[in-house]
Order: C-alpha cells, then sequence, then structure tokens
C-alpha cells in the first residue's frame, strides 16, 4: 500500500520541482519609474519601458511636465557599465555641485549615474552618439515622449533596472528658451550652453512586470500565474494520494 501511495505521489512532487523558475527571463518585461527635478528645473515626470518579447527592444513612454525651459530636451538611459558589468547608479543631488556654482552639470552628475548609455531620441540613431543631437529630442514645457523598437546594448538587456532616466534642459537665465549665446558653455561641448544639457529631472527604474520565465521542463509560464498554476496541480495530487490513503484505511 505504502508502494503504491509513494508511485502515486511521485508525480505530485516531480510537477513541484518542474515549477520552480530556474532564471527568469529578461523578454517582455515592464519597468517604471518617477523622475524629480534637478537644478530647480520645476519638473516632475514619470517614465515606463516596455521590453518586447523577444528581448532586443524596447518601447519607452515618458510624461513630464512643469519644465522652465521652453526649449530642446535630450532625454537619455544613463548607467555605469564596465564591459558587461553593470552597476548600480543613483540620482546626484546639490551635493554633488563641486564647483558650488549652483548647477550641477553633465560632468558633475556622471559618477552618480553613469555616462549616456542610449539616447530617447524621436527619430533616427539612438545609440550614445546621439546624446547631443538636440534637434531630435522632444522640446516644450511639457514633454510627452512616445517610441518603440529601440534597440537594448546586450549589455543592459539584464540591467535595465539598475539605470536611470536622465532629462536634460534648464533655464539658467530666465528667459524661458535655450540660449545658444550663454556665456556658461556645456561641460561636454563648446557649440551648447549649460542649460541645454545641464540635468532637469532624474529617475530609478523598478520591474512592474516580468515576462515568461523557464519552467525547467523546456516550456514557459508566465510569471504572475503559471508557476502559482503548476504548484496548485502538484499540491492538488499530492491531496489525492492522501485522500485515498485514508480510504484505504478506512475500508481495511
Amino acid at each position: 500500500m505504502n508502494k503504491k501511495l509513494a508511485l502515486l505521489a511521485a508525480p505530485a512532487f516531480a510537477t513541484l520541482a518542474l515549477a520552480a523558475p530556474v532564471a527568469a527571463a529578461h523578454e517582455g518585461s515592464v519597468y517604471e519609474g518617477q523622475l524629480w527635478p534637478l537644478n530647480d528645473s520645476g519638473a516632475t515626470g514619470s517614465v515606463e519601458i516596455t521590453v518586447s518579447d523577444d528581448g532586443e527592444t524596447m518601447a519607452v513612454e515618458l510624461d513630464a511636465t512643469g519644465f522652465n525651459l521652453d526649449g530642446p530636451h535630450a532625454i537619455h538611459l544613463h548607467g555605469i557599465v564596465d564591459g558587461e558589468d553593470v552597476m548600480a547608479s543613483v540620482c546626484p543631488t546639490a551635493a554633488d555641485d563641486a564647483d558650488g556654482d549652483g548647477v550641477v552639470d553633465v560632468v558633475e552628475g556622471v559618477p552618480r549615474y553613469g555616462t549616456v548609455q542610449v539616447s530617447l531620441t524621436t527619430e533616427g540613431d539612438t545609440s550614445p552618439d546621439s546624446a547631443l543631437a538636440i534637434d531630435r529630442f522632444p522640446g516644450g514645457t511639457d514633454v510627452a515622449y512616445q517610441r518603440s523598437g529601440i534597440p537594448i546594448p546586450d549589455a543592459l538587456k539584464p540591467n535595465i533596472g539598475k539605470l536611470h532616466v536622465v532629462v536634460h534642459g534648464i533655464d539658467e537665465n530666465g528667459n524661458g528658451t535655450l540660449d545658444l549665446d550663454q556665456d556658461t558653455r556645456s561641460s561636454l561641448t563648446e557649440d551648447l550652453p549649460r542649460e541645454g544639457t545641464a540635468p532637469a529631472l532624474c529617475g530609478t527604474l523598478a520591474v512592474q512586470a516580468t515576462g515568461p520565465i523557464q519552467t525547467g521542463a523546456g516550456g514557459l509560464a508566465d510569471s504572475t500565474g503559471g508557476t502559482a498554476s503548476m504548484l496548485g496541480a502538484g499540491l492538488g495530487l499530492a491531496g489525492v494520494a492522501l485522500a485515498m490513503r485514508r480510504s484505504r484505511h478506512t475500508a481495511a
């Protein structure tokens, strides 16, 4: 009788073993973040990043309001990347204003949030090469950015949650527009004033939903319920085995 019970219960424990995920998949994950003002930009915002089902590209939706600069706002994914290693980063604060001039410029912020990894342009190239292509970034005091099919660099694929979203562009001299003749130039290039590249918003990312996970049986289970269903099936089989054992004891 114990042998029959063992044979009946075995599929239940096998199912439980199969239900244990081997590794979470990057594909289909969704990340969200709140964006907070820097350099008295007056703005606030939010961002959502959705990874494609094949894990190769992403769609980005960013909404921000209240910028004091009615001009172009370069938007980037920043990160501290060393080869294939991505380290956690943080948003800068006023304490990172190393020269004490009242503005945390790009160079002062980089040690905190890292260099540009993806340029969230409205069209064309999205690599770091387009970081200063201000004619291909959204503008205005409010920004509603949407773009899909953005390639994800290999090093970032399992590490999107370690990146920071940074929106640039502040109004330093109070005229509300990008003053190309401003005496204080960008710490990145002499072609732009500092107010065109200084960070205005920064935010961290947190995963809100994950895509399918490997079940170890050559298939996929949805992370929001598939594994739990398999676990329930296993427990159900174990319950049947227990009921049969009790029935046989009662009959004896």
